[in-house]
This record gives C-alpha cells, sequence and structure tokens, in this order.
C-alpha cells in the first residue's frame, strides 16, 4: 500500500504555479469583450510530448475585442539535452540546437507564462497539441493549465455547422478544415510569416476575434456561450 501511495503522490505545486492558481476565473456570465484573453502558440522539436519538448512560446492579450500588439511576448526555451530538435523540425520552426543552447530553462520561462495567463482565459488554434505540450512541462512543478480554454479550430467547426444548419452558404471548409492560415484568409484577415509562435499568436488572435463577433450575433454573447461553442 505504502508503494502505490508514493506511486501515485503528487508533486508539490512550485511557487509559480501556486501564484498562477489562486487568481479567480472570469465570470462565464461576463459578455465576451469584457474577458482578458491570452492567445497562445508554440513551436517544438516534435509532436509527441512523450519524446518531444517546448523550444518556443509567443502570446498576445486580447481585451475588449481588439487585440494588443503593445503586449506581446516571445520566448525561446532550452530544450533538454535528450530532446534537441531533428534536422525534420529544424526545417519547419528554424531553431537550431546552437540558438537553444542560450536560451532560458523552462522553469523560467513557464513561470512567466503562468504569470502572463493568470486569471485570464486562454485562447489557442488546435489547442490539444499545444495544451499537451504546456501541460507536460509543467507536470515535473506539480502544475497544469487551468480551464477554461478556448480552441480556436473549434469554434471554426462550430461556425461552419451554424451556418449548414441555417441554410446559409458559408465559406467552403478550408482543407485541412482546421488550418489557420486558411481559416483567417477565408474570413479576409491578415496572415503573417507561419511557424513563429509569435506571428501564429497574432494570427490566432485575429480569428477568434472575428469567430466571437460572428457568434456573438447568432447569440452566443458571452463567455460561458464561447465555452459552449469551443471549449476545451
Amino acid at each position: 500500500m505504502a508503494f502505490w501511495s508514493r506511486f501515485f503522490q503528487r508533486i508539490p505545486p512550485a511557487d509559480f504555479v501556486r501564484a498562477y492558481q489562486a487568481f479567480p476565473e472570469p465570470d462565464p456570465k461576463l459578455p465576451w469583450r469584457e474577458v482578458p484573453y491570452t492567445v497562445i502558440d508554440v513551436e517544438t522539436t516534435g509532436l509527441d510530448p512523450r519524446h518531444d519538448a517546448l523550444i518556443a512560446i509567443g502570446a498576445v492579450n486580447v481585451e475588449n475585442g481588439r487585440v494588443l500588439l503593445k503586449q506581446t511576448w516571445y520566448s525561446l526555451i532550452r530544450p533538454p539535452a535528450d530532446r534537441e530538435p531533428s534536422v525534420e523540425s529544424i526545417r519547419i520552426h528554424h531553431l537550431t540546437p546552437e540558438e537553444l543552447q542560450h536560451a532560458p530553462p523552462p522553469a523560467e520561462v513557464l513561470a512567466e507564462l503562468l504569470q502572463r495567463i493568470a486569471g485570464r482565459v486562454l485562447v489557442v488554434h488546435v489547442a490539444q497539441v499545444d495544451v499537451r505540450f504546456i501541460n507536460a512541462a509543467l507536470k515535473p512543478f506539480g502544475g497544469r493549465l487551468r480551464r477554461p480554454i478556448l480552441d480556436t479550430a473549434r469554434l471554426a467547426l462550430t461556425l461552419h455547422l451554424n451556418a449548414r444548419w441555417s441554410g446559409e452558404q458559408p465559406h467552403d471548409m478550408p482543407d485541412p478544415a482546421i488550418e489557420l492560415r486558411a481559416l483567417a484568409t477565408a474570413l479576409g484577415l491578415p496572415v503573417y510569416a507561419q511557424h513563429n509562435a509569435l506571428n501564429d499568436a497574432v494570427t490566432t488572435a485575429q480569428l477568434f476575434i472575428a469567430q466571437a463577433t460572428i457568434l456573438a450575433d447568432q447569440g452566443r454573447s458571452n463567455l460561458a456561450g464561447l465555452i459552449r461553442a469551443g471549449g476545451v
């Protein structure tokens, strides 16, 4: 019994995790424009958090339905020695082991991240990937991301289904249906150079505002409505 109790014992949260957890969550009844959001994107050495690592993160705040470009943040993250980027991943994000060896360690970057998103709603495109990596990185510090988290890919699918059910002629869903730049282009939004975490966060933020505006016109005008439409 003692063995199993030790095996399942939770890691005590680090101080920066406890500070993050202490912030109250936004009220779901608030109109969506009154809720503070932080939109994030990450770059990794691969697609499996069991074997790959975070190497960059970008974030931008959204408040009152506007992207706050003066409130952006970008950081590289030093990966463990056994999880350096592969040649294939370098071709995508162009981040080399030489650049990353001088990057701040995960604990420093994660502490900054949690401080920036405390009390805010997190917005991510294809949240399953980014959230899994961040939670895997937070696990040694006894933490994980709090909900609600909004996924712009899920919001896109909800909008597509709403348009189809209402008999409107929706934009054709991009192929693949959740590709960030195709979704932004379909809504007439600017796009930025891809596979840079901050650029992708800004593109996602603009997409989110457009989606939330459309959903509000359809009757989902508060945070709870957005969570039902695209929460994870």
